[in-house]
């Protein structure tokens, strides 16, 4: 039992780690899930005995570790573009900074522990949601791959012996001149094609088209009807039209259309109520999860009112998020966030710190439930003890927060942030949302405009605004990654070699800069 719980915590620490890194490099987050059956069943290779069961105990634990790094690495830096100043005083705090983190995400996942405790049984059994990539790791476990783990574990030394070769041997060069300013470099190489080649159909062509719309529109229109303003004060206001269309048409997608009935439309209350309710002696237990929460936005200077309004569209949150993910796999986080965000901000007047502390809430509290509702379609396919699950989720959640605390802070604090090590494009494109009233509104006009066309072209805009404001060397590195994915036969076999990659260089990175 002692092993278990030492290798779900060795979990729980490795998927945060990965998640934080990746969470800001790329505008996609992967579930780390599939790759943590991998590992397992390389771990568990030589241990026949409850080994399906060890595995499942093992993986719940270990994934909420991945959604909570992916919910601040989406969020929690759009403080940095909107007062880094501030963000830079926080990081000489370093108490105080993990302690921030720390706090944020045990209340968060308090809250989405007890909601999924709620709302389990009748999601699951009633409903019958599928909970897509719960049966996905389900039958991974059941397979029991041997052959896939040895694809990680190759991905894994190859990449180790790389960033060696890089960094400590000074073998490999971390980058190369090939035209007087163009300098390529190859430090973030592995990574970038890892994540373009298990990610590739995503995000390849919208990346490429923007990175081609800002030196064939963007840089022309700005030469010749703006010339008054500079290419950063043109390309912000540019992008935060994109963004703005964005937030328009996602917030419009959760708005009811016919009826209360559609359980995937925000406004859905009465079945979260009467999941809540079925058992009063239960709600009780959720009043000092409440206390702890309005302590902590009290020290933020939370209105009571303000407080109320996002503890209830958290919760609200909760349940559609869950449902929608239940039927697609996916957790729709930024929509909801964003759609909470614009009107908490006009009403109560939010200071940028409490913005953001408003848009990690609802992210944190969606996506923690999302993903211990896909940890508990595995033990319901795999028929393990109940109870027991939910004591290896929660030691999952305690172990993450106390380790993104520290994880955060060291990459913020050793590599910056912006920049192709540490580009945050969904923190960044929520701040040009948040800032979106300082900039010029004939240019504002033109990027909402242009959104508007590549969605009638089927293209997502947040992700056609990564190669807009990515570095074109991490832009080139990602679609060579896809193009590999293009190019190779077999393509979901190489996924966990991939995989390796990815979190091997992750890693790598946080230690290499202690």
């Amino acid at each position: 039992m002692l092993y278990l719980i030492l290798i779900s915590i060795l979990f729980s620490i490795f998927s945060t780690i990965v998640l934080a890194y990746v969470s800001m490099v790329a505008p996609i987050g992967p579930w780390i899930a599939p790759t943590l059956v991998l590992i397992g069943i390389l771990i568990f290779h030589t241990v026949a005995q409850n080994k399906i069961r060890n595995l499942v105990y093992s993986v719940v634990a270990g994934s909420p570790g991945g959604i909570i790094s992916t919910a601040l690495g989406f969020t929690f830096p759009t403080l940095y573009f909107l007062d880094k100043d501030l963000f830079v005083s926080w990081l000489s705090k370093p108490i105080f900074f993990c302690s921030f983190i720390t706090c944020l995400v045990l209340i968060c996942g308090l809250i989405a522990f007890y909601f999924v405790n709620r709302v389990e049984k009748s999601l699951i059994e009633e409903q019958k949601l599928a909970f897509p990539i719960g049966e996905l790791t389900y039958k991974m476990i059941s397979a029991n791959s041997t052959n896939q783990s040895w694809q990680l574990f190759y991905g894994v030394i190859l990449t180790t012996i790389f960033c060696a070769l890089q960094d400590i041997k000074l073998i490999i060069p971390k980058t190369i001149n090939i035209f007087q300013k163009l300098c390529v470099s190859f430090d973030l190489f592995p990574l970038s094609w890892a994540i373009g080649f298990v990610t590739g159909h995503v995000i390849a062509i919208p990346l490429l088209v923007g990175a081609l719309s800002k030196f064939f529109i963007a840089d022309v229109i700005n030469n010749v009807f703006f010339s008054n303003l500079s290419n950063m004060e043109f390309g912000l206001a540019f992008s935060s039209g994109l963004v703005l269309f964005s937030a328009v048409v996602g917030s419009l997608k959760l708005l009811p259309k016919k009826s209360l009935k559609d359980n995937t439309r925000i406004f859905q209350l009465f079945p979260l109520i009467r999941s809540l309710s079925k058992n009063l002696s239960a709600t009780y237990l959720f009043i000092p999860i409440l206390f702890l929460a309005s302590a902590f936005l009290f020290y933020f200077k939370f209105s009571f009112v303000s407080q109320i309004y996002l503890i209830v569209c958290s919760l609200i949150c909760m349940y559609q998020v869950v449902v929608i993910a239940g039927k697609i796999g996916l957790a729709q986080l930024g929509r909801f966030a964003t759609l909470v965000m614009l009107p908490g901000m006009l009403i109560f007047n939010l200071d940028y710190v409490q913005i953001v502390i408003l848009a990690v809430f609802i992210e944190l509290s969606a996506g923690i439930a999302t993903d211990l509702l896909f940890g508990r379609k595995i033990g319901f396919l795999a028929q393990v003890d109940s109870n027991k699950l939910k004591l290896f989720q929660l030691l999952g959640i305690v172990v993450s927060a106390i380790t993104a605390g520290i994880v955060f802070l060291f990459f913020a604090k050793n590599l910056q942030l912006g920049s192709g090590a540490l580009f945050a494009q969904r923190a960044q494109a929520r701040a040009l949302l948040v800032c979106m009233h300082n900039f010029n509104y004939f240019v504002l006009l033109i990027g909402f405009v242009f959104g508007y066309i590549l969605q009638k072209l089927k293209m997502n805009p947040l992700l056609v605004l990564g190669g807009l404001l990515m570095p074109v060397n991490i832009t080139i590195s990602l679609l060579t990654g896809a193009l590999f994915r293009y190019v190779t036969p077999k393509k979901y076999d190489f996924e966990p070699f991939w995989s390796g990659v990815f979190a091997t260089q992750s890693i790598w990175i946080l230690f290499a800069n202690f």
